[in-house]
């Protein structure tokens, strides 16, 4: 969600106030981040190679990436996460029942 608002030079959320649980609250973020981005994605006048976007905590000497290479990061970056809590769901005792790779799956078919 951070991200999102960052992209699109909303003003960022205080993580004071980031609802922790339920577990629905915690996913209605995704939503919220999903129409930021669209909302850049649909505006024309975004110029996505300008080294304009301020992190609030990097050092300030640290070079300001690019909108484009934010959201990259963020799409990588979040992969990760889920794969996190797959992780954590399957060492729990939940089988997910997916074998473990698109090639695998019948997604796509």
């Amino acid at each position: 969600m951070v991200w999102s608002q960052i992209i699109s030079g909303l003003p960022i959320t205080d993580y004071d106030v980031w609802p922790n649980g339920p577990l629905g609250a915690l996913y209605d973020l995704h939503p919220s981040a999903v129409q930021n981005f669209r909302a850049v994605f649909d505006n024309p006048d975004m110029n996505w190679d300008e080294k304009s976007v301020h992190c609030p905590w990097r050092r300030p000497e640290a070079p300001k990436p690019t909108p484009r290479k934010a959201l990259a990061h963020v799409l990588l970056h979040s992969q990760r996460h889920w794969a996190q809590l797959s992780t954590l769901v399957r060492s729990q005792g939940f089988p997910s029942g997916f074998l473990g790779d698109l090639l695998l799956s019948l997604a796509l078919e």
